[in-house]
């Protein structure tokens, strides 16, 4: 989730775009802001720091369209914390920007205070996911004053007995209301194993002497390190002259998604084929990932 929406909107769409680029190629959606939500997570609304600022549709379609998010969270009325009195909620314009956005979910900060009826039809118009903090706070607050009152000289263990009770009650009755209780088995078909992958390369040298070899290496280090979704970049010789292979890289990639960004980032493509591939001789490239039989956890 990236929030540049204090920003000037081509500063939002420019700070987001460049998270996007950067997530897309580990395989992470991205969720953008566009409008200003006001308040602050856990504080009164009345404090909050800037005036609502809502969404317009000519906004959100730009906006999406330069970006490339995946979800959108929007403003129309809601606030961060606690709000005084009844909540007003825009959904007029939450349903115009759903039709103009039909391909992509939406999103609401600050759901604490709202009705049960206005949940069910920010649901209706397209809203996907709801940011829910203070209401589960003030639950486990709540909670903790109630022990203080009841047990006054009870020390830390006691006060706090029952908040993770609170706060699971609390959870489970947005769940439900929200309607999405018993969809467990529907999520995780569409869920993928986020295990890493091992980009191993074994090669030997011509033209380069082993100062020569070790530059490379540094460099090669320090540029692929930097591409996205590349966790680590290891460079080795083996131990004996005996062996088939002398030189060897292993580049850890956070998951499949990376194999195919990384071949086609162009830092990749410049170092591979300026400093790598013209001393490679019978160079062997192998993408791999760990193997786990029945229940077996690594």
């Amino acid at each position: 989730m990236v929030d540049a929406s204090s920003l000037p909107l081509d500063e939002n769409i420019a700070r987001t775009r460049e998270v996007v680029e950067m997530a897309r190629g580990c395989g992470v959606p991205v969720e953008g802001e566009l409008g200003y939500v006001p308040g602050v997570e856990g504080e009164d609304a009345a404090r909050h720091p800037g005036e609502l600022v809502y969404t317009t549709v000519e906004e959100a379609r730009r906006y999406v369209a330069e970006t490339g998010v995946d979800f959108l969270a929007v403003s129309i009325g809601t606030v961060h914390g606690r709000m005084q009195g009844e909540p007003q909620l825009d959904f007029q314009r939450l349903a115009d920007i759903d039709r103009a956005l039909s391909d992509v979910p939406l999103v609401i900060h600050g759901g604490t205070g709202l009705s049960e009826t206005q949940f069910r039809r920010l649901i209706e118009n397209g809203v996907a996911k709801i940011n829910y903090y203070t209401a589960l706070a003030d639950a486990a607050g709540q909670r903790i004053l109630v022990n203080g009152r009841e047990h006054p000289t009870a020390g830390y263990t006691t006060r706090v007995k029952g908040v993770a009770d609170a706060i699971r009650n609390e959870a489970e009755r947005c769940i439900e209301l929200w309607g999405s209780a018993d969809r467990a088995d529907k999520l995780l078909k569409e869920c993928r194993p986020w295990q890493p992958v091992e980009h191993l390369i074994v090669y030997n040298v011509r033209g380069l002497d082993e100062a020569g070899v070790t530059r490379m290496m540094g460099d090669g280090r320090r540029t692929l390190g930097t591409i996205p979704g590349v966790r680590r970049v290891f460079t080795g010789a083996a131990v004996g002259n005996e062996s088939s292979y002398r030189y060897s890289w292993l580049v850890r990639f956070c998951g499949a998604a990376v194999i195919d960004s990384y071949r086609d980032d162009p830092r990749h493509r410049d170092f591979a084929d300026s400093r790598f591939r013209p001393h490679a001789d019978g160079r062997i490239s192998i993408d791999y990932q760990e193997t786990t039989h029945g229940s077996e956890k690594s």
